[in-house]
This record gives C-alpha cells, structure tokens and sequence, in this order.
C-alpha cells in the first residue's frame, strides 16, 4: 500500500535502496509489495504474459489459473476483484489491479523502478511504447493475426493487406524505439515485456503456416534478444504458450 501520513517523508525505497538514488522520482509516497504477486488469468494469454514474465524475473509472485473458457471470469470472486470481467487480474496485499499495461506500471514501481526508467525521459518514452501496443499494434495488427489462428477469432477478409499494415506498423515501431537490442536499451523494461512477448508469439511457425504472416527481420531478432534475455523461470513459462500453438500445426 502507499502511505503518505509522515509530515517529512523519507526518501521513497525499494529494497532497502533509495528511489532517488536510482534516478526516479519521489513524491513522498513509499511503495511497497507484499513480494507474494498473485497473477489470475491463463498462460496462453498475450495479455497475462507480459506481468507473469515480470514477476517470473523479478521473483515476486506467481500465477494462479483462471479459465476463461469455462467462465471462472464471471464468478461472483473474480468479478469482485474485476468487474469487468476480463483477465489478468493482479492481487498484491490490498492492491488489485486490472489490465496489463496498469499492472506492469505497478509492478515496476514496486519490485524494479529501473525497468520503468530511470527518469521522467525514460519513463516517457516507456509509456510511449506501451501505449502504442494497446492504441495500434495490439488492437489493429496482432488481433488480426494471432486470434485467428489461436482459433479465437475470425480470420480478416484481406489477410494479405493486414500482414503488409502489420509489418510495415512494426518497422516504424523499430525504427523509433529499437536503438539498443531491446526498448531499455540491454536490459528488459516493461515495454519489453509487452511488446516483446506479442512478437514472440509472432514466430511460432504455425503464425505462418496459417496466417502467411512473418516477422520483419529486425523484428524477429528483437524477438530472439526478448527471449535470450528472460529468466530460465520465464522461458520455462512460456514452454505452455508455445505448446499451445503447436496443436495449431496440426
């Protein structure tokens, strides 16, 4: 929880080190995370990926299933927690939180400020690419390519043209945010963990064999560099994903 009662706060901490020693600011308010993460959702979820991913690598928490498919969502519990009944859904004490983006904010502020960004220019330029995934890659693009093929959605009526708008999307997305292997340069930031995850999922083979769909190839590098860069925790995670789509090889 955030607690602001004292009159002359002490300097905001993470682990014992201080926020402003690491370049972030502090408004007073001190951050604090239970270290015991609760993620509800299912590991097939591009949506439940990136927070499970984060907390896998910052070991603070884990992930409790929530099948969607037979409606554990809309149980009295979960839309207590969410009332929107969607997934994930974050438990951290007395915090919960709904939405990956939201819940990756949280969880950098928490358990690992660096991975936001050191200072309000990094922190900017994190939301930027966040929330580009949500506006345009995620909604007008992936949508189109991954659901149909994940069997979740109708295929476009122009697979072709929604292929060449998502390549040419995802140019200008490398163009602008890739300087470095990664978002945050040589290490993992929260962008990476939702964009990276999304063109991961990208080049399993079966994206391919039925959508025709391929990864540009600074995009498909970057989506090598995502994963080399993950904990063995997280790679072992994302063993559930990719043998999801597998089965779509069939």
């Amino acid at each position: 929880h955030f607690d602001s009662s004292a009159q002359a706060p002490e300097p905001c901490r993470h682990n014992g080190q201080g926020f402003a020693a690491m370049g972030v600011a502090c408004s007073g308010q001190q951050p604090s995370g239970t270290g015991k993460v609760v993620i509800y959702g299912m590991s097939v979820s591009g949506n439940v990926m990136p927070p499970m991913l984060f907390i896998l690598d910052n070991k603070c928490g884990s992930m409790e299933e929530m099948n969607i498919m037979t409606g554990e969502h809309k149980s009295p519990e979960k839309l207590a927690l969410n009332p929107f009944g969607a997934m994930p859904i974050m438990k951290d004490g007395d915090i919960i939180l709904a939405e990956s983006n939201a819940i990756l904010r949280y969880l950098a502020k928490c358990y690992n400020p660096a991975s936001y960004g050191l200072d309000i220019k990094e922190q900017s330029n994190t939301d930027w690419a966040l929330d580009w995934a949500a506006t345009t890659f995620l909604s007008k693009h992936y949508a189109n390519i991954w659901y149909p093929v994940a069997g979740f959605g109708a295929a476009p009526a122009n697979q072709e043209d929604t292929n060449k708008a998502c390549v040419e999307s995802l140019e200008v997305f490398a163009k602008k945010f890739l300087a470095g292997k990664l978002i945050g340069g040589n290490t993992l930031n929260i962008a990476d963990y939702k964009i990276g995850s999304a063109v991961w999922y990208l080049e399993h083979p079966a994206i391919e064999k039925n959508s025709k769909y391929k990864n540009p190839q600074r995009i498909s590098q970057y989506a090598k560099d995502f994963y080399a860069a993950l904990s063995p925790e997280s790679q072992k995670f994302l063993e559930g994903p990719k043998g999801f789509l597998d089965t779509k090889l069939k």
